[in-house]
């Protein structure tokens, strides 16, 4: 198999996907489950405990790891802040392999239709292979926090911690217990998941801008820390309809 390489994106469902021929990534811990495919052989993820090698690999999300394959290899990234469900199901875990054949040959016929296909087919293998969709954050005032950071035009973080009768330190500290990593990180990660769709080889200062990033150094920065390739790596697989 020999296929141009392909980005897709579906923001709303919580859903990446990248697929590439072969994958040597950098250091990385995405905000997300990654459920990566080897193709047509293993897929192997270095980490603090080791490596994991098998045609199906789970990495559990924030877990720091990198991505090795050398021959075709589909990436799928459920969203924590949208499959929270999966994301507290697996956390804790180190990556760890997973071996029904039946979903890899599912996978592997799913990287050759058009976007719509691609989307909707993975996510049905998604399904079926764990829990997905929303989780309760166990505070009322994280899920007010979360649809006020949200915003178009979010406000300073003390004005929104006026608001909700606590200090900005103890808004801080709240929300990295509730949610599972820092504010100052989840927001770097909110950003770079609202430049993704803006991603165009050639105007990567332009999307650095729009999605609020300092300049393009920050945006490939950020890029490399979340999902372990450069912002123009990404660029270059984005299917043009997404």
């Amino acid at each position: 198999m020999n296929l141009p390489p392909l980005f897709v994106l579906a923001p709303e469902s919580g859903l990446f996907v990248l697929r590439s021929n072969d994958a040597h990534s950098a250091p990385h811990r995405q905000w997300g489950t990654a459920i990566l495919f080897g193709l047509e052989g293993p897929v192997t993820v270095l980490h603090a405990s080791g490596s994991t090698q098998g045609r199906i690999v789970v990495v559990p999300g924030d877990v720091p790891h990198e991505t090795h394959s050398r021959g075709p290899l589909a990436s799928v990234v459920l969203d924590a802040d949208v499959h929270r469900a999966t994301f507290l199901a697996l956390r804790g875990r180190q990556p760890f392999p997973v071996a029904p054949a039946r979903v890899l040959a599912r996978m592997t016929a799913l990287v050759e239709p058009g976007q719509a296909e691609v989307v909707s087919g993975v996510q049905r293998v998604v399904e079926d292979m764990f829990q997905t969709g929303a989780a309760p954050w166990g505070d009322g005032r994280i899920a007010r926090l979360l649809d006020m950071l949200e915003a178009d035009a979010p406000l300073p973080l003390p004005v929104l911690a006026a608001r909700l009768k606590l200090s900005a330190g103890h808004v801080s500290t709240l929300f990295h217990s509730k949610v599972g990593l820092p504010l100052r990180r989840w927001l770097l990660w909110r950003r770079l998941v609202r430049s993704m769709p803006l991603l165009r080889a050639g105007s990567l200062a332009e999307t650095a801008a729009l999605a609020g990033f300092a300049d393009q150094a920050h945006l490939t920065r950020t890029c490399v820390r979340f999902a372990g390739y450069t912002p123009s790596h990404l660029a270059k697989a984005l299917c043009p309809a997404a």
